[in-house]
């Protein structure tokens, strides 16, 4: 697949914010560093490269730091333990400069030099543009369950996306001032976005087979994204209406019970046949009372986690815009004094 080629004039215009987030990756983040910047160096007037180190075991903080030594490009975060994803992503996200954010990974299954696709499409008047892995280098499983995955999406909230998890992806800045993030929300940012009536564009990129360690892709994570949909679902389609969602799932169990509890009765009273040793009898009551516990507790549930929940869900230790303030760490992570992001 051959680059698109972007009119240099708009160089001067351009400003771009490289977030990686990354988890023990030490093999590639030289060569990803490398890369990377040969293509920002003619794609844009201004760029930064943020490493988010989600509490890397291997040496990739030390490799990070040489990095950040010898270039002025580069930034990064370093967190005290491993938060997740979504975290480093928004802390990534919440520390950037610039007007225009990309994401990749750091294991190089991801190109640099496709960056310009995205920027391309982007620049015909998107505000996200996510990557569409045409031949996924990854085992025949995860491409099937990737399938399933985005197929599920797609159906259940509306956007019509190929490869929604693909994490190469262009933002707008001001996508990122009204999505908030945390969980494992990273996968549905375009769904949280497209909510909000912004516009999403789609590109085919190329993807590379993972040259070194392994992936971290697992049956918690297909759990986790499960739950995330139906919170994503609850939160975009029924924030304002969330008795639609607990209502309908709590009225069809109302409904059996009901059924099957109207039925036994009709046959007590008309061919007098005793209820005490009918297990449908039960199973019938027991549906009915599920029923008003998914309307009442249910709801109560989900909106007392999103009113209460904290803030910041991760902790920095470290960050190279200041090593010795902890106050500025903070700062720098949440965007103070430079344009900040609405994450949570």
């Amino acid at each position: 697949m051959s680059e698109e080629k972007l009119d240099s004039n708009k160089f001067t215009s351009r400003s771009i914010s490289v977030v990686i987030p990354l988890l023990n990756e030490q093999a590639t983040l030289e060569e990803l560093y490398n890369r990377l910047i040969s293509v920002l160096q003619g794609l844009a007037q201004r760029y930064e490269i943020i490493f988010v180190d989600d509490g890397s075991t291997d040496g990739s903080t030390e490799i990070i730091r040489g990095i950040q030594k010898s270039s002025r490009w580069v930034r990064y975060l370093r967190f005290r333990r491993n938060f997740g994803k979504s975290a480093a992503l928004a802390a990534g996200m919440r520390a950037a400069r610039y007007d225009i954010i990309a994401t990749m990974d750091a294991d190089l299954q991801d190109i640099p030099e496709q960056l310009p696709l995205l920027l391309g499409k982007l620049e015909e008047g998107y505000d996200l543009v996510s990557g569409w892995r045409i031949q996924r280098k990854d085992r025949w499983s995860r491409k099937a369950s990737s399938k399933v995955y985005n197929w599920t999406t797609s159906l259940l909230t509306g956007v019509r996306l190929h490869d929604i998890n693909c994490g190469f992806k262009c933002y707008r800045h001001s996508v990122l001032d009204e999505v908030m993030i945390y969980g494992e929300r990273h996968r549905y940012i375009p769904v949280l976005a497209s909510y909000r009536g912004f516009r999403l564009g789609e590109v085919m990129i190329e993807h590379s087979p993972r040259v070194s360690g392994s992936s971290r892709y697992g049956l918690e994570r297909i759990f986790a994204g499960i739950f995330s949909l139906l919170s994503v679902i609850l939160m975009t389609r029924y924030t304002n209406k969330p008795l639609h969602f607990f209502g309908m799932i709590g009225a069809t169990l109302l409904a059996m019970g009901s059924a099957i509890d109207l039925y036994l009765i009709a046959q007590r009273i008309l061919f007098q046949q005793w209820l005490a040793n009918r297990p449908l009898f039960l199973v019938g009551t027991v549906l009915i009372v599920i029923g008003v516990q998914v309307v009442s507790f249910g709801l109560l549930a989900e909106m007392i986690a999103f009113s209460y929940r904290r803030e910041d869900d991760y902790s920095i230790v470290e960050s190279s815009d200041s090593t010795e303030n902890p106050d500025a760490v903070i700062a720098a992570a949440r965007g103070e004094g430079d344009r900040g992001v609405r994450l949570r």
